[in-house]
This record gives C-alpha cells, sequence and structure tokens, in this order.
C-alpha cells in the first residue's frame, strides 16, 4: 500500500512539473509512439470487451459494470491499446476518466503516459504480453470465466 502511496505522490509532483505536457500525445518526452489513423471501431471493440483477447476483455467488462479495474488489469488494457491496437493513448486514459471510481487526474494521465512510452519511463514503451500475464496472474482462468460470462453488456 505505501508504495502506491509513493506513486500516487510521485504522480501528483511530476504532474505539478509539466503540467498540461501530460495531456499532449508526445507526453512530456516530446516523442510519440506510432498509432494508426483513429480507428472508432476497434476503440469500441476495446471498450466493450470484445478485442478476442480474452485477459483484456474481461478487464475491460469488469470496468464497465463495476468502474474498477486492478492494477494488474490497467496495465494490460492499457499496453493492449497503445501496442497492440496502436490507438493514441489518450483515448484510453480519457475512457477510464470516464469510468473509474477510483479514478485520480495525476495518477490516470501518468500511468497512462508512462505505458505509451511517452511519460516517466527510462527504458522507453512498455510492452506486455499478454497471454504471458493471463497465465501467470489468472492460471485457473477464473478471473477470465467470471467476466466474460456477464449476460447483456
Amino acid at each position: 500500500m505505501i508504495f502506491e502511496l509513493l506513486w500516487r505522490d510521485y504522480f501528483r509532483f511530476m504532474m505539478k512539473k509539466h503540467r498540461n505536457k501530460f495531456f499532449l500525445q508526445t507526453g512530456i518526452k516530446d516523442s510519440s509512439q506510432p498509432i494508426n489513423k483513429h480507428d472508432a471501431k476497434k476503440l469500441k471493440t476495446w471498450i466493450d470487451g470484445k478485442t478476442g483477447s480474452d485477459f483484456v476483455d474481461a478487464n475491460m467488462i469488469e470496468l464497465k459494470l463495476t468502474g474498477f479495474m486492478s492494477n494488474r488489469g490497467r496495465q494490460n488494457v492499457a499496453s493492449y491499446l497503445c501496442n497492440d491496437l496502436k490507438i493514441d493513448w489518450r483515448y484510453g486514459a480519457a475512457y477510464f476518466e470516464q469510468q473509474l471510481i477510483d479514478y485520480d487526474v495525476c495518477s490516470n494521465w501518468g500511468n497512462w503516459a508512462y505505458l505509451a512510452g511517452v511519460g516517466n519511463d527510462p527504458r522507453g514503451q512498455r510492452y506486455f504480453n499478454i497471454d504471458k500475464q493471463a497465465d501467470d496472474y489468472d492460471k485457473d482462468r477464473s478471473y477470465r470465466k467470471l467476466w466474460l460470462n456477464q449476460v447483456d453488456i
């Protein structure tokens, strides 16, 4: 818990330092990741949990139905949006802003910029192997079964 509070405070200080740069596509690094032309259909499949990646989809359904998603889930779905779908990370940050019940502007935009490779990260772009993450964190598939079996999402 202390570690997460430190991250929250860190992002608050970064937001004070960089201000509006956190909301730019190029982030605080003035660099951008390759993105496709905006594809509203792909974005909608991500939002609706219908990407075909069961771990991503389960997390997005949980977010849609509850307003919550674990930190691990947030990192995975952000990586998927930025790296696999190559959609501008700011759409994801804005959607989380709308959905999350524990929304915090500094943590949300700071983490999204970090995962898009335009925030605070000396290694650059963050890519999560979604299948490996699912195997590591949901080996028995109980999380995916729970959320993928929801009716009328």
